[in-house]
């Protein structure tokens, strides 16, 4: 039976645009708060950032208070009681402070989304102010923290009971709110211009020509920007995928033309209009592309919170470094990696870096380092999780998986360290008995691989034994439309996505060899294997003894390379990946297909589970 909301909140339909705004601008609040509350506690020192996030909680106080939402108002007012006790000096911040700043915070986060979603709220708050309550007054009465922790304790000791409102992922969080309400705006305008008398941080007042001159700027902000619902940028997205199409069928049937009419002025005037579409295609593809860009530390940038927490609970101490923020990449990207992070986060945090006491044991700085970092490498984009913990022992490893049965004794002996470490990565690798930067808390690294694969994505580590792991993410930029190279096979045309691609050889069959009864190449210094994808998608592979030649498609996958077999190339074209739909389901190695300039239907490989297959 559905949970009937007990504490229903009338809102007026006069004030529901209102209402909108302050929900999406106090998101984005929240957001940086997320961040400057952990900022702040390894900077307490620093009156900028202190005031910046007083300021914060102000202003959602004052908005709340104007809206009616007393739960919420009662929260940040008393979490901004505190932060003015710091600011005027008259408290020290310390760890119990901040948690009890961060448990507010939770709380604000908890009440707004109950507002969004049931229109109330619904949640408990009254432990939470009681806390912070008590905290205040101790620190009025100059006494300590912890005194105010017991008291609170203590009253709540009989049968406290406590409900939380998770926060949901929101889609369409990313996209910025700017449109403000005249009202908002002037009572945030007043209280913000009592607080900064209260924080004598403006020593003169402004003169009343120089407000007036800021209001032409503020004007002109917000008429610049737009919100914008995501499913308008995914209904475009698609049309622009079959504005491609309708290119690319565009571009066949003018060479067709061309080979018959050359030299004559219908040859010329299409060509003309052909080149013409093909450049307004890529330009139109380009800024739709950017328009559901997001700047990855809106991933990131929970990371601090969470690092800082499970760092108290290990008694570690971390420093959490956070380099390419601004890095950009698809939205749909960003919702996905999300878990896959948390995890290799979380992994490094509670396995890989080791406690203040067996750093300095073995030389290290008591504080560890954990470094996320995000760069753009063509159109890819690379995400680094990188530790400077104990590191994983490759002994270990290799021991577990041959204890586990999932690889031969003899088979470990003949595996490289890379090769090694990746098999971490195999289903059914528990990990919860090694001591290693590896150990698993309910999700393996076989389901982080998962993720990253349907992503299109590679995932490779690298680790020193004793100096730390670094964990390397692949991923494409998009995952609309991708370039790609189109082969034959078998007299059919499929498609490898061109950012595994890494050159192409013509090989005289006398130079493939067997090694264990499978085909390899030398390839300079390397020993390349071959995979047959006929073999793979059709089944069988025809035997041509006339055949001297063999096209090879050389391809990375992480640390591995693999030469593909094919019967001839036809070229380079970016193309739009279509599901199968559910009439041909999950086709083994085939990622989806894609519509080509004659109107046929081409596969694309998923190179991933075809290498896996071959493997096998």
């Amino acid at each position: 039976m559905a949970k009937v909301n007990q504490n229903p909140m009338l809102i007026d339909p006069d004030m529901k645009e209102i209402v909108e705004s302050f929900i999406v601008e106090t998101k984005e609040i929240l957001e940086k708060l997320d961040v400057d509350l952990v900022e702040m506690e390894k900077r307490p020192d620093d009156t900028e950032l202190l005031n910046s996030v007083f300021r914060h909680f102000h202003t959602i106080k004052g908005t709340s208070s104007f809206l009616g939402l007393d739960k919420l108002t009662g929260v940040t007012h008393k979490g901004e009681d505190i932060l003015n006790k710091l600011r005027k000096g008259e408290a020290i911040l310390t760890s119990d402070i901040m948690d009890a700043l961060l448990k507010a915070f939770d709380k604000m986060k908890s009440l707004l989304y109950s507002i969004e979603e049931f229109q109330n709220e619904d949640v408990e708050v009254k432990n939470t102010i009681k806390e912070l309550t008590s905290l205040i007054s101790t620190l009025e009465n100059g006494g300590k923290v912890s005194e105010a922790k017991k008291n609170v304790k203590k009253s709540n000791k009989a049968g406290k009971k406590s409900e939380t409102v998770k926060t949901k992922k929101s889609d369409s969080e990313s996209i910025k709110q700017v449109e403000s309400e005249e009202e908002i705006t002037s009572l945030e305008e007043a209280e913000d211009a009592e607080d900064e008398q209260e924080q004598e941080l403006v020593k003169t007042e402004p003169k009343r020509s120089d407000e007036n001159k800021l209001k032409p700027e503020i004007t002109k902000k917000v008429e610049n920007s737009i919100r914008v619902d995501v499913e308008r940028l995914d209904e475009l997205l698609n049309i622009v995928s079959e504005l491609v199409l309708g290119r690319n069928r565009l571009a066949q049937v003018n060479s067709e033309f061309a080979l018959e009419n050359e030299g004559t002025k219908f040859s010329r005037d299409l060509f003309d209009a052909t080149k013409q579409i093909d450049l307004m295609t890529n330009e139109l593809q380009l800024v739709v592309m950017k328009t559901r860009m997001i700047k990855i530390g809106k991933v990131f940038n929970k990371f601090p919170r969470l690092v800082r927490d499970l760092s108290r609970e290990a008694n570690k101490q971390i420093n959490i470094v956070i380099k390419g923020e601004e890095t950009e990449l698809d939205k749909t990207l960003i919702e996905e990696i999300n878990d896959p992070l948390v995890h290799l986060v979380r992994n490094s945090v509670d396995h890989g870096i080791e406690t203040p006491d067996k750093r300095k044991e073995l030389g290290k700085n008591p504080t560890g380092t954990l470094t996320l970092s995000a760069e753009h490498e063509g159109n890819n984009i690379i995400i680094t999780i990188e530790d400077d913990g104990k590191g994983i022992d490759p002994e270990v490893i290799k021991n577990k998986a041959v204890s586990k049965g999932l690889i031969s004794a003899e088979r470990a002996r003949e595996l490289s360290k890379q090769e090694i470490l990746n098999l971490i990565f195999l289903p059914g690798f528990s990990t919860a008995e090694v001591v290693t930067n590896i150990s698993g808390r309910g999700v393996g690294m076989d389901v982080v691989k998962t993720n990253v694969t349907k992503l299109r994505g590679i995932i490779n580590v690298d680790s020193t034994t004793g100096a730390g792991t670094k964990i390397i993410v692949k991923l494409p930029l998009t995952l609309a439309i991708i370039p790609g190279m189109i082969v034959k096979v078998r007299d059919q045309s499929i498609v490898i996505p061109l950012n595994t691609v890494l050159e192409v050889l013509r090989v005289h069959r006398e130079n493939i060899y067997s090694i264990n009864q499978k085909p390899v190449i030398k390839m300079r210094d390397s020993v390349l294997p071959l995979v047959s994808v006929e073999k793979i998608l059709f089944g069988s592979e025809d035997q041509d003894e006339d055949k001297i030649w063999q096209y090879v498609v050389v391809v990375g996958i992480a640390e591995k390379r693999y030469g593909i077999e094919v019967d001839g190339l036809v070229g380079q074209k970016e193309v739009v990946i279509k599901s199968l739909g559910n009439y041909f389901g999950k086709i083994q190695g085939i990622a989806g297909s894609t519509i080509m300039g004659d109107g046929s239907v081409v596969m694309i490989v998923d190179l991933n589970e075809l290498l896996h297959i071959a493997e096998g």
